[in-house]
């Protein structure tokens, strides 16, 4: 008989991809992990990790039996969703995620509300980017995040991840105070600008990139900064120009000349989610009170973008 506890911690190092990262998770040492292991070994009659290096590599019956894994994690999500619609209030803890300009912008407004009407279910906020929310999602380590998608910059999804539509979020030029009044401004007449970007690694980096090799240059990147406040403060002090999404600007006072571009541009808010988790009435409310954000109706923690 296959003991449950050591299925469940084989999905762990498979999905996290060594045994130190699975241990530091389950907060255990390696040496149990590795341990267990090799009693889910004894129990199954088959090798599950192979030896490539210094590395363990997976064998198929792992891979196999971390997909078993993965349909008991969806039966246990279940009946907590069950359980927690018996007791009809909400208690426990809710772990989100999100990316900087949403964390600041979107979701204070959404944990305070349901704060309000959940006193005893405890709220909980990671600041994270799209990359790092997906590994929590994937790993069972957060129950929704929020993700910024691009179009240029296609996202890799765990299997098993459900997004729902929050909102679109336009992207502006972000020029000088100073910049001369001559009408609307074209990519194309930002060809000879310093740029002030997003760091290398970012979504909107490669979209910036990709719009301005479209519009014919390789932009001038003079400072790379990762804090939209430390971009706007660049432009403002006429530095360079920059791309900014409106979440980037809402419920800031700010100096610099903003301007949508020619052809428009957005960037897609989803709530992404694991598919079994979707049932649980914490994660049903979550998501309503993000999909009235995206109407206009919901709270939010500062005014719209421009």
């Amino acid at each position: 008989m296959l003991h449950l506890g050591r299925l469940q911690l084989l999905r762990e190092v498979v999905q996290r991809g060594t045994v130190r990262a699975a241990a530091e998770a389950l907060h255990i040492s390696p040496s149990a992990v590795s341990q267990q292991l090799g009693l889910l070994a004894g129990e199954t009659g088959l090798t599950l990790f192979e030896r490539v290096g210094r590395r363990l590599r997976p064998t198929e019956a792992a891979l196999r039996l971390a997909e078993h894994g993965d349909v008991i994690a969806g039966a246990i999500a279940a009946a907590e969703a069950d359980l927690a619609r018996l007791r009809g209030h909400l208690f426990g803890t809710l772990r989100l995620a999100a990316f900087p300009t949403a964390a600041r912008t979107l979701l204070p407004g959404v944990m305070a509300a349901l704060g309000r009407r959940h006193p005893n279910l405890q709220i909980t906020l990671r600041d994270l980017e799209a990359d790092e929310s997906l590994v929590g999602l994937a790993t069972d380590d957060l129950d929704l995040a929020l993700v910024d998608e691009y179009a240029e910059a296609e996202i890799d999804w765990p299997r098993g991840i459900v997004r729902r539509l929050v909102l679109e979020d336009p992207l502006f030029l972000a020029l000088p105070p100073d910049w001369p009044e001559s009408g609307a401004v074209r990519l194309a007449d930002l060809a000879e600008a310093p740029w002030i970007m997003d760091t290398e690694t970012s979504h909107l980096y490669r979209v910036v990139v990709a719009a301005c090799r479209a519009a014919g240059f390789r932009p001038a990147v003079r400072s790379h900064c990762k804090d939209y406040a430390v971009i706007l403060a660049l432009v403002a002090a006429g530095l360079g120009v920059a791309m900014v999404p409106g979440l980037a600007v809402r419920g800031r006072d700010v100096t610099v000349r903003l301007q949508p571009f020619a052809p428009p541009a957005a960037r897609r808010i989803v709530a992404a989610v694991r598919r079994e988790r979707l049932a649980h009435p914490a994660i049903a409310e979550t998501l309503a009170v993000l999909e009235r954000i995206g109407r206009g109706e919901g709270p939010s923690a500062a005014g719209r973008p421009p």
